[in-house]
This record gives C-alpha cells, structure tokens and sequence, in this order.
C-alpha cells in the first residue's frame, strides 16, 4: 500500500459498516470515478442521474429527512443496459463513435429489483418519482417527531407507491458480489478493488461444478437480474465493482447480496436469502473461501465480517 495509507488490521470489523436501510447502484461501465460521483453530473446520464438522487435525498433536498437517513448510493462497474442493447444489436466494427446513452439502469437492495429505462427528460420527473415512490418512509413510519404536521405535510413525508407503476422494473435473483474500487477517493480500494474483481471472476468461472453439478457464471458486463429455478444448473453471478461504501482502512471492501428466491445447491433455502453481507480486509487468498462458505454453504466469516443488511433494511451484526 502507498506510504501512510495502511490497512487497518487492529480494530474490530464487526459493526464497521456505513449506516443504510437501502443501497442504490447505478451502472456507469466504469471503475473508477471522480472522488464525490455526485461531480459526475455533467459526465453522462448516470452521473447526472445520480446527483439528482443525491440532491433529492441529502440536506437542503426537496426529501431531506434528518430522521430518516437510509439511503446509500453508489456508482457501479456494470455496463447501461441500454448501451449493452446497442452494442449487442450493431455491428461494433463499422461504428464511427460509441453508442449514445440515454436513459440509466440501476439496482436496489434489499428490495432485489433492477430498474431500466429510467429517463432523465425533466417533464417526467423521474429522479423524484423514483424517490418518493422507494425511499420515503412507509405510512406509519414516519418519525414521530412529525406527529403535529397536518395531513398533507405528512403525505409529503411518506412513501407513495403509485409514482413506481411508471417505473420498469423486475426482480433480481442472480447473486451479486460488489468491490469498492474508487481510487480517486483512496488508493487502497482503487488497488485492491480491481485486483479482487479479477481473482473473483477467475475463481467463479474456473470453479468445478462439484454441488449437484451446479455451474458458476461470472457476469462482468451489464447487470443480469439471473435465475435460480431449479432446472437451471448455471448460476449467475454479478461481479462489478463500486464506488466508495466507507471504510476505506479496512480495504479490500466486498458485499455479496444473495437474493430471497436464492437455494443452497441441495435445494435447501440458503440460510442468508434476501440478505447483503459485508466484508472488510479481504485479500485475493480470501475469494474462495468467501465463495465456498457465504455463497455455497450460507456461512459468515468472522474475521472479514463488517456487518450486514436485512430485507427490511435493519442493520445485521454479529
């Protein structure tokens, strides 16, 4: 590591973890970026995209709430599926420039559902309705701080999920490993961030089909949302990396999401369905053993865990 910026080997990892009920990823086909993606705005969709969450959500935001800090937004690796469709459909060769991106695709956990298609014209508002309809409190929920405001000023508060039926979405059943790899905001994760990427790949994709024959597929370019029914031998794994989730001394960062639908190769319901689970310290001799115990057999490691996020956003520890 560059001098001076050590990795943390002394403190305890558990409960390290960054503060959030919901993490957005929104693909940006890079792995690095400037160090708040927030100044991305004039660089593509996705970067304008993003700010507009981020400036909905965060203070002086049109849905600031104090009480209500859930939010965790990140930029990630993944290829715009929009930009996958064109490459896909054309004949790259004769192309004269690269295709144009006009719309953005992002993920949301634990709510395990991919979004495409989302625009960013300003009659359509998509950006707010993307918010108030996923990351307001539920009617209920509201902080009870807010108990004297009228019926529409609470309203205004609250989640509402008719804005979502605009919005195209599908639930997402591959598993997904992420890997902070932001080295303009530090160079610990921008080193080891790409260097996991890889020996995750490698070791997902050479892996022997020695559990009831089923075959592991690493997924680098645009974020597939998989399946995992039963006659399917092939799992699919999303492997991207991510821009900074906190942490940055406790480098190699990794999260790996496994979806509700998600089985043990028996078949069996995996012991952390629906759940993100995250880890710090990891060094590339780690990737197997976070495959074989968290992945296949639904077991946290100890030693590398930070924390972890439940299906109804609460924070998990150890």
């Amino acid at each position: 590591m560059p001098e001076g910026l050590d990795i943390d080997r002394k403190n305890v990892l558990n409960g390290t973890i960054s503060p959030h009920a919901q993490h957005l990823v929104v693909s940006s086909g890079r792995s690095d970026w400037t160090s708040k993606i927030e100044d991305e705005k004039d660089t593509a969709p996705w970067g304008r995209f993003t700010a507009e969450v981020k400036g909905l959500l965060g203070r002086g935001g049109d849905f600031h709430d104090p009480y209500h800090n859930d939010v965790m937004v990140s930029t990630s690796s993944f290829t715009p599926l929009e930009l996958a469709d064109q490459e896909s459909s054309v004949n790259t060769t004769s192309l004269s420039s690269a295709p144009e991106q006009k719309t953005v695709d992002a993920v949301l956990f634990p709510a395990f559902r991919q979004f495409r298609g989302l625009t960013l014209d300003s009659k359509a508002d998509t950006a707010r309705k993307f918010v108030k309809s996923w990351f307001l409190p539920e009617e209920g929920k509201l902080n009870p701080v807010y108990k004297d405001l009228s019926e529409s000023e609470r309203r205004a508060k609250t989640r509402d999920p008719a804005p979502a039926t605009s919005l195209e979405s599908r639930p997402v059943e591959a598993p997904t490993i992420l890997i902070c790899s932001h080295g303009q905001r530090d160079s610990r994760c921008g080193i080891l961030g790409p260097l996991l990427h890889a020996e995750f790949t490698s070791y997902i994709n050479e892996r022997k089909p020695v559990d009831k024959g089923m075959q592991l597929e690493a997924k680098l370019g645009a974020f597939l949302t998989g399946s995992s029914s039963a006659s399917d031998k092939t799992i699919d794994v999303n492997i991207g990396m991510i821009s900074h989730i906190g942490g940055h001394k406790w480098a190699g960062n990794v999260i790996m999401y496994i979806p509700p639908t998600f089985q043990l190769p028996s078949r069996r319901p995996h012991p952390l369905a629906g759940l993100g689970i995250w880890y710090g310290r990891v060094e590339p001799r780690h990737v197997g053993g976070i495959v074989e115990q968290t992945l296949f057999q639904g077991k946290v490691i100890q030693d590398l865990f930070r924390g972890g996020l439940g299906q109804d956003g609460e924070t998990l520890r150890l």
